[in-house]
């Protein structure tokens, strides 16, 4: 028996010695041209080294995710040039990322006049003349003769930064590829060639790290951190990070990760000159993690544990603080987000009891999901109806789409002009989704009465004006869009006279439904270039990777025994590291007997242009119109108040409690009689925090006051005006150590009051009176928002009318205080506002009670 376990207990070490040099070792150690690229970027002015080990992400994706389990190429059209990346550019000079591509390096260096250095050199297998001749056919590529081989010169714009213009030096190699600028590739283009010697004692604390970590960051010279970048935002950010990293040597940061059991670390690492003074900065991070582990137990014992994760270590003159993610970190991190959702719930006067155990899910039927239509004619589709139920009302219908220009605003961009979001409506458009890239919105001209373009033209920017607004789903089936354009500066928003695009549909117009009853892992369901692979059915958590033509794919869901689609309650997805398929786990209400996925077999493309004319935004549907009482207001001072009331303080303050969440929040309830102003006026007054007073005798004083604005929203009761106040302290402070907070209470009356009246009400409109300007920044059908500077407490109230003088209701509007002064007024008319009355204060009456109130 010994003898047949200790046979066995040599097998197992032999195949464990045998799993680690033939899989584990090779996806570890670099290959030598991995080594030698390393070499080659490690020139003498190295600022920062980034490596990328692809070879090993790739085994554990396989491992820990899922890697493709069919591999099939994407049928979609390939993305346009300006918005391809690096990974792009690969996969269309027929690179494969997951079998050519073992490493990506990348260099940094000092900057010069002309901009930043850097390289990024792609190590494995290629073939140089498939590069070069998309270099050449698609990127427009320059040949240049370099080091006894031929590079190509390219020139990019960065369509989503108009300010970044690059030009790239790229020479191909058939087991590298050099991407860089051109004074660094030039050098390199040697280097790599005649691959020269490795500094051992610069590279060596290098690939100790590194050799080991998926993902890794060098930093040779922290004090030269400033030299490798240029403009002077950057510099800035660059010198802030060298004042932390006085007397280190090297900084290095990396993610390295292993597979059982299933772990991932990430790590900083610091190597000082100076033992002593880095060792005093860690000793000051350490305290700081005990103090934050500490002050969590108390307020939140779930997150505590969490901190337990983070490591901080000392090895002669360096220091490494890592963060591990294994179980543990997943456990405590599943126990935290109870009992976050608990405090929350339990604030809304749900939760369960300590220590009970969640209920076992009860099936839930979707009662939306979405009943697809084998074959749809696109001539019959219903036109859209403003008059459904729910439905927005518009200015154009065009087949299934209604469109209306929703709002127009002042820029918020310095060289551009007004802004405009122009809206477009559908209701349930058949096997249509959720919309997505399948319905989409474009704003294609602006033009003014005069029949002048004044649509900003935009090459380029994240946002810029020719890119399509795709629709979204906005409850019961029914899509949504908004697209923001920006007009040339200069140009009002009065003289717009016409607003042109049009709306695209792929309408799936034959669709097919394949079932999996009771799959198991690896049961496939494929149409039409797609494949769907179901990779875990467990109760109501699936599990499934979507490969090949995934726009083909409608849905994926999962039904009953009874064939009905169960209720979704959490789903999570994410795309392969090379963009060759998705995978998704959904977690139903129930259990998973059938998985149903929906293909397109054939689509038409469709497109409805539309012309907006009227552009005064008052659409709406009929119905009794919303006439407000208007309100009476008048001139009030303090000592009119001691003549009514004979208080010395009328005002009734009390601190109700002390929550704590992100920080601490402080709620008061306070009560005043009914004065003049007070019921209607948007601010009348405001209450500051100036100290906080502690049960252990200590005490708490804000740096500058925490305060807020007072105004009272709702109607009066037996007499008295009443409203809740919250004010938010920056500091965590557990509740059950408040013994008290003290602070003022400010509340103001109108001496003098002023009407500034306001017509048209466009965007950028601005009037003055009694050294307070009020300006139009916003107009929307059922919006409208003015803003003030400093002083904007002055604004009493706004009275809005219609074209008849008749009074619109507006509801209780947003008030903010910014912290450059700025006020801003956001209103809700109920109606179409052509005037404003704004009532100012000419000047205010202002009375101060202090408080010192102890928490209940």
């Amino acid at each position: 028996m010994k003898k047949l376990l200790v046979a066995a207990l040599a097998v197992l070490l032999a195949a464990a010695a045998g799993a680690y040099v033939i899989v584990v070792r090779p996806l570890v150690a670099p290959a030598a041209q991995t080594i030698a690229a390393e070499a080659a970027l490690a020139t003498p002015d190295l600022v920062l080294l980034a490596a990328l080990n692809v070879r090993q992400m790739v085994f554990l994706e396989r491992w820990l995710l899922g890697a493709p389990v069919i591999r099939a190429v994407d049928a979609r059209a390939p993305r346009a040039l300006d918005e391809r990346s690096l990974l792009d550019h690969l996969a269309a000079a027929r690179v494969d990322l997951r079998r050519d591509v073992e490493h990506v390096l990348y260099g940094l260096y000092p900057a010069t006049e002309r901009g930043a250095r850097h390289a990024i050199v792609i190590v494995g297998r290629f073939d140089p003349g498939d590069i070069e001749r998309y270099l050449v056919a698609e990127l427009g590529g320059i040949a240049r003769p370099v080091g006894g081989r031929t590079a190509y010169e390219v020139r990019r714009v960065d369509p989503d930064r108009c300010d970044h213009v690059t030009t790239w030096m790229i020479t191909a190699d058939a087991h590298w590829i050099l991407i860089g600028d051109a004074a660094a590739h030039d050098l390199l283009v040697s280097r790599l060639t005649q691959i020269p010697p490795a500094d051992e004692a610069e590279l060596a604390w290098w690939r100790a790290l590194a050799h080991s970590d998926l993902v890794s960051i060098g930093m040779w010279r922290p004090r030269e951190a400033d030299k490798s970048v240029s403009g002077p935002l950057l510099k800035m950010s660059a010198q802030a990070v060298l004042a932390q990293t006085v007397g280190v040597e090297h900084v290095y940061l990396g993610l390295g990760a292993k597979t059982v059991p299933p772990s991932g670390r990430l790590r900083l690492v610091l190597d000082a000159a100076d033992g002593a003074g880095i060792q005093q900065k860690v000793d000051e991070w350490r305290r700081a993690l005990q103090q934050s582990r500490e002050a969590w137990a108390q307020t939140a014992p779930s997150l505590a544990p969490l901190l337990d994760s983070v490591s901080v270590k000392s090895s002669g003159n360096r220091e490494t603080i890592e963060f591990t993610v294994d179980r543990t970190f997943a456990s405590n991190l599943e126990r935290a987000v109870s009992e976050l959702l608990a405090s929350i719930f339990a604030g809304l006067g749900g939760g369960r009891e300590p220590g009970a155990r969640p209920s076992v899910r009860a099936e839930r039927i979707d009662t939306e999901a979405i009943a697809f239509t084998p074959a749809v004619d696109a001539a019959g589709l219903a036109a859209y109806d403003a008059a459904a139920m729910f439905a927005e009302d518009v200015d154009q219908v065009h087949g299934p789409f209604g469109v209306r220009l929703g709002a127009m605003r002042v820029p918020s961009v310095s060289d551009s002009g007004p802004e405009l979001d122009v809206e477009a409506f559908a209701g349930a458009v058949p096997n249509l989704a959720g919309g997505g890239e399948r319905a989409r919105l474009f704003v294609d001209s602006v033009m003014s009465i005069t029949a002048q373009e004044v649509l900003r033209p935009e090459p380029c920017g994240r946002q810029r004006n020719g890119l399509a607004s795709t629709f979204t789903d906005s409850g019961g089936r029914r899509l949504r869009a908004t697209k923001t354009v920006r007009l040339l500066a200069g140009a009002d928003p009065r003289t717009v006279g016409t607003i042109a695009g049009h709306v695209e549909l792929r309408l799936p117009t034959r669709v097919e439904t394949q079932r999996a009853a009771r799959p198991t892992p690896g049961a496939t369901l494929a149409a039409h270039g797609a494949t769907v692979t179901i990779t875990k059915v467990d109760g109501g958590d699936v599990q499934y990777q979507i490969t090949g033509a995934r726009d083909r794919v409608l849905a994926v869901r999962a039904l009953n025994a009874a064939g009905q689609p169960l209720a979704s309650e959490m789903k999570m997805s994410s795309d392969f590291l090379f963009g060759d398929g998705s995978t998704a786990r959904v977690q139903y209400a129930g259990i998973a007997d059938t998985i149903e996925a929906t293909f397109v077999v054939s689509e038409q493309s469709l497109r409805w242009p539309f012309r907006l004319t009227d552009l005064s935004m008052t659409g709406g549907k009929p119905g009794m119109p919303l006439r407000p009482t208007t309100p009476d207001f008048r001139p009030y001072s303090v000592q009119a108040l001691r003549r009514d009331v004979l208080l010395p303080n009328p005002f009734e303050l009390s601190l109700e409690k002390a929550h704590v969440f992100f920080n601490t929040r402080l709620e008061f309830k306070l009560r005043s009689p009914m004065l003049p102003n007070f019921e209607h006026a948007f601010t009348v007054g405001r209450l500051a925090v100036k100290r906080i007073e502690l049960k252990d005798g200590t005490a708490l004083t804000p740096p500058t006051p925490q305060q807020t604005t007072v105004r009272f929203g709702g109607s009066p009761r037996d007499g008295l005006l009443t409203t809740s106040l919250y004010v938010f302290v920056d500091s965590k402070i557990p509740p059950e150590s408040i013994k008290a907070v003290a602070g003022v209470l400010t509340m103001q009356f109108p001496r003098s009051i002023r009407t500034l009246r306001m017509d048209e009400l466009f965007p950028g409109q601005r009037a003055e009176t009694a050294g307070l300007a009020v300006t139009v920044t916003a107009r929307g059908r059922r919006a409208l928002t003015l803003q003030t500077g400093p002083g904007g407490e002055r604004l009493l109230y706004v009275m809005l009318t219609d074209a008849d003088l008749q009074p619109v209701m507006s509801f209780s509007p947003s008030v903010s205080e910014e912290q450059d002064g700025t006020w801003r007024f956001q209103l809700t008319p109920q109606g179409v506002a052509a005037h404003a009355d704004v009532l100012v204060a000419g000047d205010l009456d202002r009375k101060e009670y202090p408080f010192r109130l102890e928490l209940k």
